[in-house]
């Protein structure tokens, strides 16, 4: 849910530098519809009715689906900004094997979330409330976007590089490439209104 921010304040950054959006839509990314399959099917694993029916298949198949898109995000490493999110999904990644099929979530960030840190255990989910016995729970979800915020939820570190790596993907893309963007930002810094002025 922290990528749908990253990408929208990517997209006012690139406006802001004299990107151009239909850039985008001409960028070719490689194996998508796999990324998308997995992610897809995640939503599908984490509400019901399947959630209350895949019972000890739930982390195997929470594990495999979030491989798969790391795989399919691995393919397209070259891109901007995608090595960050590689990076972000695979320490996502190690936190949910490292706990059997879970990622562990901070009761803190849970409690500020929710007003309780008590995660429901009718069903599948794919967070388990950390403890002093979790495994690298420093990569869990520690953060919180709290309500009344649109997308509420708790977040990890993976998921901030995630995002950091998405503004600078759509950022780039409006630019054409990295290279541009750079100039074009430096480009922006040197209109200072004392530039101006000695130009006139």
């Amino acid at each position: 849910m922290l990528l749908v921010y990253a990408v929208a304040i990517g997209i006012l950054i690139g406006f802001a530098t004299r990107g151009h959006l239909n850039a985008l839509a001409n960028v070719h990314i490689r194996f998508w519809p796999v990324a998308l399959a997995g992610l897809f099917f995640q939503a599908l694993l984490f509400s019901s009715p399947l959630a209350a029916s895949v019972g000890s298949l739930g982390p195997v198949l929470y594990v495999a689906s979030t491989a798969l898109v790391l795989l399919s995000l691995i393919a397209n490493y070259r891109l901007p900004g995608f090595w960050v999110i590689v990076a972000g999904a695979f320490l996502n990644l190690t936190a949910i094997v490292a706990n059997g099929g879970y990622m562990p979530a901070s009761p803190a960030a849970v409690s500020a979330l929710q007003g309780t840190a008590v995660l429901p255990t009718t069903s599948y989910t794919n967070s388990a409330i950390a403890s002093g016995s979790t495994t690298l729970s420093f990569l869990g979800d520690i953060f919180v976007l709290p309500r009344p915020m649109p997308l509420a939820n708790v977040f990890s570190i993976g998921d901030v590089l995630i995002g950091v790596g998405g503004a600078w993907f759509v950022i780039a893309t409006m630019h054409g490439n990295a290279s541009s963007l750079t100039r074009a930002v430096g480009e922006q810094a040197s209109r200072t209104p004392a530039t101006r002025a000695n130009r006139a």
